[in-house]
């Protein structure tokens, strides 16, 4: 009996001492992953500056390359597929489309391409050039009074959140049924978001603001010249564009006080408009944290007490194109995915009675996480799914930024929910308004 002790205690032991050298070799692998991060940031910026110059130098021979490229991966997609299918061409561009876009912003914007080495937002400076045109001509199209009431859904759409990917979910949830309408129907319209108001347990209140992408309609505040103006680089058109002058009022009118923590999370173009706000709006509301899905908002100002959590596939192309990669520090996590197919193969028994074991890398939970009801062919993966997806794949791995960045959401959220209120935004001509509407809308 007594050398089975023994036996026990020094497995134990060995036990012991396996997991300290394993926890070792983690921290060492968190290290050369966070070197590396460091490294491919520095050699991708290193690529954009070039591509720049090149496309500067020879702007013919950059097109024709680029348009090679596209061609290319629009070719291959196309014949894997079986049918045209010109997704492809993001896939093959994935690595150049910051630096093609940050040369034709330079020449839109008139910068200098040597100066253009020494900064990233090119794109910023020529949004803001074609903003100013761009938002004359599409009030005069859309109408510059915004109209905003609050509506009710058929049914419970955005629930009770207490983390990021909770969070995710439910921005899914309203997202697909609203504004996109891929999903079930949720009896809501499309330029619609979500303020969900939390009880704390020291009895102060917090909040959670869901924002849906562009949409495109053409009387919402979220349609496409939207996204021209959010990206300027002049706050004063940044906070004059009919999505966040949307979401902003939205705030004001569901209550939330300039001392309250606020959360807010946005796909596309409702990234942009969190990071506007988060930028631009610190005064007005005490936003601490912005969950970005598919957002290109890299050279927003955002202040450096407000964490940011960014997901980024590498070919949807929407997410570069601010043109540069996001800052990288503790309140700045960037987690970015790449799709793949699904690798499946079914377990087969022999004659002799071997068997083969099957192979599904959805299964595989380190390698890969699921995409959920994502067709078989290759589809632009600027979708919410495919964030989703990259944000449970980023927790499986066990990162301890994204769950440094987890703790710190939830601690926003650490209370109990008490309603939720969604509020839609229409565009109205003053002409089609009545004397009282007309004093009820917001003008530009």
């Amino acid at each position: 009996m007594r050398i089975i002790e023994q036996q026990c205690e020094q497995h134990a032991k060995d036990c012991t001492f396996i997991s300290q050298e394993l926890s070792e070799l983690a921290d060492l692998l968190i290290r050369a992953h966070s070197l590396y991060s460091q490294a491919e940031s520095t050699t991708q910026r290193i690529i954009t500056e070039s591509i720049q110059l090149i496309a500067a130098a020879f702007p013919k021979q950059t097109t024709a390359a680029a348009m090679g490229l596209l061609a290319g991966g629009a070719l291959a997609s196309s014949m894997q597929s079986g049918k045209f299918n010109a997704t492809g061409a993001l896939t093959a561009s994935a690595g150049v489309q910051e630096g093609l876009l940050s040369a034709l912003a330079a020449g839109v914007s008139g910068i200098n391409p040597a100066a253009g080495l020494f900064s990233t937002d090119e794109v910023n400076h020529a949004a803001g050039r074609i903003a100013t045109a761009s938002s004359r001509i599409n009030n005069h199209m859309q109408g510059d009074f915004l109209e905003l009431k609050q509506v009710q859904p058929s049914n419970d759409v955005v629930r009770e959140s207490h983390s990021v990917s909770d969070a995710i979910e439910e921005l899914r949830r309203l997202a697909e049924g609203a504004s996109y309408g891929s999903g079930p129907s949720n009896g809501l319209q499309y330029g619609t978001i979500a303020i969900q108001q939390y009880r704390l347990d020291d009895g102060t209140r917090s909040w959670l603001v869901s924002i849906p992408g562009t949409d495109g309609q053409s009387d919402s505040p979220f349609g496409w010249p939207q996204n021209v103006e959010l990206m300027s680089s002049n706050r004063d058109q940044r906070i004059q564009a009919d999505s966040a002058r949307m979401v902003a009022q939205a705030m004001r009118k569901a209550g939330i006080n300039a001392d309250e923590p606020v959360a807010l999370i946005g796909h596309s173009q409702g990234g942009i408009v969190a990071a506007t706000i988060a930028s631009d709006m610190q005064n007005e509301f005490n936003v601490q944290h912005i969950v970005t899905a598919g957002s290109p908002i890299a050279n927003h100002p955002i202040a450096q007490q407000t964490w940011v959590t960014s997901i980024e596939m590498d070919d949807e192309l929407v997410a570069s194109l601010d043109g540069a990669r996001n800052p990288s520090h503790e309140q700045w996590l960037t987690i970015r995915g790449r799709a793949h197919p699904s690798e499946i193969s079914g377990s087969s028994i022999q004659q002799d009675g071997s068997c083969t074991p099957g192979n599904s890398n959805a299964n595989r939970r380190y390698a890969a996480a699921e995409v959920k009801d994502a067709p078989e062919d290759k589809e632009i993966t600027h979708w919410l799914r495919y964030h989703q997806a990259a944000y449970r794949n980023a927790q499986d791995l066990g990162s301890a930024a994204v769950a440094t960045h987890e703790q710190h959401f939830q601690s926003i959220l650490d209370g109990k929910l008490e309603h939720t209120t969604y509020w839609q935004g229409r565009m109205r001509d003053a002409a089609t308004l009545a004397p009282q509407q007309r004093g009820e809308a917001i003008l530009r």
